[in-house]
């Protein structure tokens, strides 16, 4: 990857806030800022941008000039003021943001609302044949979905190559879930692969505040 001048995250957020104070929605003045700003830091993995992370620290810069509603709405919500097109956003933020943001959020958000999801399931189980919610629900949704202990895939992915594992090699719990998303890919059939992925999304679906998107 080409490396930025230091100056150039000061120079996006400046463009940022030129642009919208010359009247161009404080949104899609933002999707260009995404599409224009060094993503280094953001990177989960290497290939999944954490565009949260990233929108989060360009609207704290130009706070001020944002309406205050819109604002909280989208940086706790993660819903966007105007809607956009996939292709449109593809064209706002460039063709690289935009797969690196759908990794993100298919990968992370979507893979963790699975956990949540099958999770869910096992404490419902357990409650219709009368007994206490289960302290190990995580552990057997892990089971379900990855055919694996939850400890043995965190020491795999702990064993690692700190070099093959993104930003700073720390095992953040966000590359965590990405790893758990490729694993799954790695070693489940297509039909599993795309039952899990409905039974994620049909569960965000019903729960708004858990799916923040980009558009």
């Amino acid at each position: 990857m080409t490396a930025f001048p230091v100056s150039s995250q000061q120079e996006v957020v400046h463009r940022l806030r030129s642009s919208i104070q010359s009247g161009r929605h404080w949104y899609l003045a933002l999707l260009e800022a995404v599409r224009d700003y060094p993503e280094d830091n953001f990177l989960v993995a290497g290939d999944a941008l954490d565009w949260i992370s990233l929108t989060r620290e360009l609207l704290e810069a130009v706070s001020d000039i944002v309406p205050p509603q819109e604002l909280d709405h989208f940086l706790k919500k993660g819903k966007p003021p105007i809607k956009l097109s996939a292709q449109e956003a593809r064209q706002l933020i460039g063709t690289g943001k935009y797969n690196r943001y759908l990794n993100f959020l298919y990968g992370v958000t979507v893979e963790a609302a699975l956990i949540q999801a099958v999770s869910s399931e096992v404490v419902k189980e357990v409650y219709s044949i009368g007994l206490r919610r289960p302290k190990n629900a995580a552990d057997e949704a892990f089971l379900r979905i990855y055919g694996e202990e939850r400890r043995r895939l965190r020491s795999a992915f702990e064993g690692q190559d700190a070099s093959s594992r993104g930003r700073d090699g720390d095992g953040n719990e966000a590359e965590f879930i990405y790893w758990l998303f490729k694993y799954r890919l790695a070693h489940q059939d297509k039909e599993k692969i795309a039952s899990d992925t409905k039974k994620a999304l049909d569960w965000l679906k019903t729960r708004a505040g858990y799916f923040p998107r980009l558009f």
